[in-house]
């Protein structure tokens, strides 16, 4: 029988290991480990300010409709 330290090892080793990122393509794959690695650092000085201007250019080009829907989909779920 075993122990429930073993398997509970067994388990964190299986959701641990990772193997490395390769998208196939070197120039594709630099670029993503350097983009990952910037965004695991500091991800709310892109994330916030990029979100943030997505919101205000779909409010400016197509506001009423953005209302519209957010408002349809808010009473809706």
């Amino acid at each position: 029988m075993k122990t429930f330290q073993y398997k509970l090892q067994r388990k964190l080793d299986e959701v641990y290991s990772v193997e490395s990122n390769d998208l196939g393509v070197d120039l594709l794959t630099f670029i993503y480990k350097k983009s990952t690695s910037y965004l695991k650092s500091l991800p709310f000085v892109i994330i916030i300010p990029l979100s943030l201007f997505v919101a205000v250019l779909v409010y400016l080009l197509i506001g009423r409709i953005a209302i519209k829907v957010t408002s349809l989909l808010q009473y809706g779920f």
